[in-house]
């Protein structure tokens, strides 16, 4: 649902927010009775595109920064330990927890479900396999009843990774085939492959690749790749938007030439069709006229085909209307 928000937000409140923004800059910046710039003008259309520009940019912003901070706490955080904790470490404080989170002692609303969480995230934690698919697949391992082995998790777990690259595939190759987002296609294909193999990287290997580790070692590997997602999307989204802005391309410069030139297309023909009834009018009642004409026309093509394929006639014809030619301007 916050994705479909999200999309919703990038597809409405861009355009809403640089309508606002440009008001309140004129009533701000220009004094009642000054020379404001109207819709249509090239200062008006320069403003508006400089403002849409910084308010995709901050929305960009506010997106990536909002995906990094509305993450749930994970089981690390959880038992306030960190990643690379000893066995006495979580063992210490999950009696500590527990002893603050217990039902007899604690009458909070949360308690018991907090008491409960601490013991699924200790069993979780402790237990190689069961770690090892937490930290790619997340909280969501706890529905995977009938997974034992890593092999059973990293099944369930292909699944998730196919449904999102696959159906994300077909959204971008959807708006390619609808001329929709055509700006960066290419770059976009190219990352959108190069996160899918980091992904997988990430899901197969014991140690994170360094790139992640460089930038987001702070997060389990789970989040890590719901932050790649995130960021795939939002940016190139916002890239669809201010990218047609700063850098117009040729073909928005040349459609309406294109479009001239249909039109003057569509005249021609039609001239063409009446001047071919015109002339042929005459022989509409003369049956003989027609018959005549109409060897008359085989001859003409007949002789056109053998002057296209036959060497010696084409030299023959040239030299006829050389001599012709020559005639010409002698008279």
């Amino acid at each position: 649902m916050a994705d479909w928000i999200n999309f919703l937000g990038w597809a409405i409140l861009p355009q809403l927010a640089t309508n606002c923004v440009q008001s309140i800059y004129y009533r701000t910046v220009y004094y009642a009775g000054a020379n404001i710039p109207k819709p249509g003008q090239p200062r008006y259309a320069l403003h508006r595109k400089r403002i849409f520009v910084i308010v995709v940019l901050a929305y960009l912003i506010y997106t990536i920064v909002d995906v990094i901070h509305s993450r749930k706490p994970n089981y690390y955080d959880e038992l306030n330990i960190s990643q690379d904790f000893t066995i006495k470490e979580i063992k210490t404080n999950l009696r500590k927890l527990q002893l603050e989170y217990h039902p007899d002692k604690n009458q909070e609303q949360g308690a018991q479900e907090t008491f409960i969480l601490l013991r699924v995230a200790y069993d979780t934690l402790t237990d190689p396999v069961k770690r090892f698919a937490y930290d790619r697949f997340g909280a969501e391992i706890n529905n995977w009843n009938n997974c034992i082995t890593l092999r059973d998790y990293l099944v369930n777990g292909w699944t998730s990774f196919f449904g999102f690259y696959i159906g994300t595939g077909l959204v971008l190759f959807i708006l390619n085939i609808l001329g929709k987002g055509q700006f960066g296609r290419f770059w976009r294909f190219v990352v959108f492959f190069a996160i899918a193999c980091l992904e997988a990287s990430m899901i197969l290997h014991p140690n994170p690749p360094f790139i992640t580790s460089l930038f987001l070692s702070r997060w389990v590997i789970f989040e890590q790749i719901i932050i790649l997602r995130q960021l795939f999307i939002t940016i190139f989204v916002a890239l669809s938007q201010i990218g047609p802005v700063l850098f117009p391309s040729d073909e928005i410069i040349i459609s309406p030439s294109l479009v001239s030139l249909e039109t003057i297309s569509k005249v021609a023909a039609i001239e063409s069709r009446n001047f071919l009834q015109t002339s042929f009018q005459p022989f509409q009642e003369d049956i003989a006229a027609q018959k005549e004409l109409e060897k008359k026309m085989e001859n003409l093509v007949v002789d056109a085909v053998l002057y296209q394929n036959d060497p010696e006639l084409t030299q023959m014809y040239s030299q006829v209307y050389q001599r012709m030619a020559n005639r010409r301007k002698n008279q």
